[in-house]
């Protein structure tokens, strides 16, 4: 006769379940902060990018983001012009930066591709900002091999905080976008 012998049932508190789970999906992971692991490989690494008149900025295609609606937009007074003031997003106050102002670029006055304006969220909780859209963002994948020395094309306010630089059209910017928040948030 066989006993199915099975491992006996290991219970565990909601609590502590709950303290797993936050501790694997804590906003300030080692995900959000290093460049994609298959950059160091030579395969190709997935990006997010969004398009300004002369660069892109890229983002590791693993960070938190979230298509959101521009709406109640909370203004502070003497705030620099870049910084667009704040919004609240599911009781989350967030940050709402303007690139275009930042970097001194022009704002395309051509046709709009997007029929509503959106907020592209960048990260979660305290480490969470946003950027109002005038296109969707561009999926882009690249491998460190196809990295550039084109940091010159580079806005100056950027360049401390740019990992690689890779050329698509233009040239694209893969950013630390942790410490540049951090920097951007010493000199609102």
């Amino acid at each position: 006769m066989t006993t199915n012998r099975l491992a006996p049932k290991r219970l565990i508190l909601p609590s502590a379940a709950l303290a797993l789970l936050n501790a694997k999906t804590a906003p300030d992971t080692a995900v959000d902060r290093l460049e994609p692991d298959t950059a160091s490989t030579g395969q190709r690494a997935a990006y997010f990018g969004l398009s300004y008149q002369r660069f892109g900025l890229l983002f590791d295609d693993r960070v938190n983001k979230e298509l959101v609606d521009f709406e109640n937009l909370r203004r502070l007074p003497n705030a620099p012009s870049w910084l667009q003031g704040f919004t609240n997003i599911r009781g989350a106050i967030i940050p709402v930066f303007d690139f275009n102002r930042l970097f001194g670029v022009q704002t395309d006055k051509g046709p709009k591709t997007l029929s509503r304006n959106y907020l592209l969220v960048i990260g979660k909780g305290s480490q969470a900002f946003a950027l109002p859209l005038q296109e969707f963002p561009h999926k882009l994948s690249f491998t460190i091999t196809e990295a550039q020395p084109d940091l010159d094309l580079a806005p100056v306010r950027l360049r401390p905080f740019i990992r690689h630089c890779f050329r698509q059209d233009r040239p694209w910017f893969s950013i630390d976008h942790h410490a540049f928040l951090q920097d951007l948030k010493t000199q609102a």
